[in-house]
């Protein structure tokens, strides 16, 4: 895999929902639930359709009890913000989309009880906000007042070992290809804790409980090891129903996907063919690797 130091993100999509009614509101519509989550820490989250499916996925920081903020991993925060506002009815909160510009991750050298202890705080400093990613190699996104971060390297190649990190950590981005085509389990959203089972309703609720305790799901997240002269888009289909999530540059024509696959196609790399892939290794992601 591909090292790096600190590299500049970028812009991220941010959606601020913020009045009296943010964390109601947020409870109602999102798949975590808002009663674990103290101020000043963050949960991963998404929002999902009636049907179950992934509308949009991301890291719910909540600063106090009249505000939250939505970091996307894939989508635009303009589409969210005005697909949410449907919903706002009499609730006393605004919605705000934001462009943020000077993000960057860099890498950090925690040994597990200071990832354990860091794992869901929010550190706050004077003109940056940050919080600690899930994985073996360990890893913090700041948001800066600045517009670009000091000493970030902007460059594809190191953008590309950050993506990397975020496939052996078995983190998706959605791209709004793959926007209502996924359920949560599919992409191990259930390892993250990104949904409960355990709270009111939500939308997509019972479709999450029913996977969870029939215990019927039989599709999960996977990383696949491929040769290919071009990475696979987001969406496209291996056969055997496995659809690539999201995609990174190892090293010459090899490249790491992360995709969903059925027990099946699982079974052996031979079952999975693509014009211009030539499918090298399979492995399930395992849930600790998330922690």
């Amino acid at each position: 895999m591909s090292t790096f130091n600190r590299v500049a993100l970028p812009a991220l999509q941010i959606v601020e929902i913020a009045g009296p009614d943010a964390i109601a509101f947020a409870q109602a519509q999102f798949s975590s639930n808002l009663d674990e989550l103290a101020s000043g820490s963050w949960q991963w989250s998404a929002w999902l359709s009636a049907q179950g499916r992934v509308r949009a996925f991301f890291h719910l920081l909540r600063d106090d009890d009249e505000h939250l903020r939505l970091i996307l991993r894939g989508g635009s925060a303009a589409s969210l913000r005005d697909a949410l506002a449907r919903y706002v009815l009499r609730a006393k909160v605004t919605l705000r989309a934001i462009e943020h510009g000077g993000a960057f991750v860099e890498r950090l050298s925690l040994d597990d009880d200071d990832k354990s202890a860091q794992a869901k705080r929010i550190e706050y400093s004077l003109d940056s906000r940050a919080i600690i990613l899930p994985g073996s190699l360990p890893r913090r996104l700041t948001l800066t007042k600045a517009d670009t971060a000091a000493d970030a390297d902007a460059s594809e190649v190191a953008r590309n070992a950050n993506a990397l990190a975020d496939i052996e950590a078995g983190l998706v981005t959605l791209a709004p290809a793959l926007e209502d085509k996924l359920l949560p389990a599919w992409i191990g959203l259930n390892a993250l804790a990104a949904t409960s089972t355990n709270k009111g309703c939500y939308p997509g609720q019972e479709i999450v409980a029913r996977l969870h305790f029939k215990g019927n799901n039989k599709r999960h997240l996977h990383r696949i090891v491929f040769g290919a002269t071009r990475l696979p888009e987001p969406g496209a289909s291996l056969g055997e129903g496995a659809i690539v999530v999201c995609s990174a540059r190892a090293d010459g024509e090899r490249g790491v996907s992360l995709a969903v696959l059925d027990e099946h196609a699982a079974g052996t790399t031979g079952n999975l063919t693509a014009p211009g892939i030539s499918v090298l290794a399979i492995e399930r992601v395992d849930a600790n690797s998330k922690k």
